[in-house]
């Protein structure tokens, strides 16, 4: 079955990728890309439930309409013959952060590496504050080294806990989607760089900080990993990536206008040929 659902993903990439980069059918490989990646983020739904990650869970599930939403937007766009700059900037983000990701995630060796880097990072950090833990053996599961389709995760112990580091504790899936985001965003490359590097190395060190965190949450007795995990260090999570973005949309004004653009898009309608994105904003001011 995960091999199924392996073809439903990488098929849903490569076709929103091909929609973003050519221009021969691309409104029927990017409806095809967000529908199968709507179905495959579906798929996820258990796994989330049965470590009580709730919030995650209400993502994946929430996935599929919303990608069903963006496909229909697709089939306006290929049904008037236009190609608005925001779903064209949605198809590369989606495309390019989902296939960082999911590329790092299936091939273990990979995987594996960075799992262990941010353990070994993570266990410095706590003999810092005076515990007496180290990073312990990757564990691959029994996966093959160069690809799996098995559910199971590449795991690196904390020794002298009973938690393990996995692909989700290294701030991976927020930097592929912040730095997809930024990179299809039309603007000056100087800009986009700057942005990057405000991004990465930022959520970087604090998803080592919330690691150690809830760690120290969890050893301590304070709170079960439950909560530590998904409810007070997801929260810390989210308030520092929305303060990233308000500082990049400084930094990049024209990502907060696609962003606005995609939450317009509920009143989108037709648009005259020739019609600019600045038009269209005088005439909304207009109005």
């Amino acid at each position: 079955m995960q091999f199924i659902f392996d073809i439903i993903l990488w098929t849903g990439v490569l076709s929103l990728l091909i929609g973003y980069m050519r221009e021969y059918k691309k409104h029927v490989f990017r409806i095809l890309g967000f529908g199968l990646l709507g179905i495959f983020w579906l798929t996820l739904a258990p796994y989330y439930f049965g470590i009580k990650d709730y919030f995650n869970l209400m993502l994946v599930v929430g996935g599929l309409p919303v990608f069903l939403y963006f496909a229909y937007h697709e089939y306006l766009s290929k049904k008037w013959n236009e190609d608005p700059d925001e779903m064209k900037f949605l198809a590369g983000s989606a495309s390019i952060g989902t296939f960082i990701y999911f590329g790092i995630q299936r091939i273990p060796i990979l995987a594996g590496t960075l799992i262990n880097i941010v353990a070994e990072q993570t266990a410095w950090i706590l003999n810092l504050i005076g515990y007496d833990f180290y990073a312990g053996d990757i564990n691959f599961g029994g996966n093959p080294i160069w690809y799996r389709t098995s559910a199971e995760f590449v795991t690196v112990p904390i020794e002298g806990t009973s938690i393990n580091i996995i692909l989700a504790c290294t701030g991976l899936q927020a930097i592929a989607a912040a730095g997809a985001l930024i990179c299809c965003t039309r603007s000056a490359r100087n800009r986009k760089v700057k942005s990057l590097l405000l991004v990465v190395p930022v959520v970087y060190v604090v998803n080592l900080i919330r690691n150690v965190l809830v760690i120290y949450l969890t050893v301590e007795g304070i709170t079960s990993f439950e909560v530590a995990h998904n409810q007070i260090a997801k929260t810390l999570s989210v308030i520092v990536l929305i303060i990233l973005m308000i500082s990049v949309f400084e930094i990049m004004p024209e990502l907060f206008e696609n962003i606005m653009d995609l939450l317009r898009l509920p009143k989108r309608s037709r648009r005259e040929e020739g019609t600019t994105t600045d038009d269209r904003a005088e005439e909304q001011l207009s109005k």
